[in-house]
């Protein structure tokens, strides 16, 4: 649990410093926030939870699975015109992406750790 915990501060202030030099802002707005929690969702679930905990994707298939999200969203943004695609923009998805990873991986092993004591 510490681990995670660990994982969950320090991915927390490294978004805000990334917030703030990236996007010039301490909080972003509510679509922001939307869309960035889709990114650590896809992260968490499709690479963190199912490739490499889980092993039920391949690695073919999880990035398959992510990239057509992520450019569905992506699409979606630009679409809409809320938010121009730019290099910062694609910086905040990975960081994104990663951190839900790392973050999946760690609770999928206290989950089954705790299942099974």
């Amino acid at each position: 649990m510490k681990i995670i915990i660990f994982s969950t501060i320090t991915g927390s202030v490294l978004l805000y410093f990334l917030n703030v030099a990236l996007l010039k802002t301490y909080l972003p707005n509510l679509d922001w926030i939307i869309h960035a929690s889709l990114r650590f969702l896809v992260g968490f679930l499709v690479i963190g939870v199912s490739f490499w905990y889980a092993k039920a994707l391949t690695l073919k298939n999880a990035l398959v699975i992510t990239v057509f999200i992520v450019i569905a969203d992506y699409l979606y943004d630009y679409n809409i015109q809320v938010y121009r695609l730019n290099f910062e923009i694609i910086l905040h998805g990975i960081y994104m992406l990663i951190w839900g990873a790392i973050s999946g991986y760690l609770t999928a092993i206290y989950v089954k750790e705790k299942l099974t004591n």
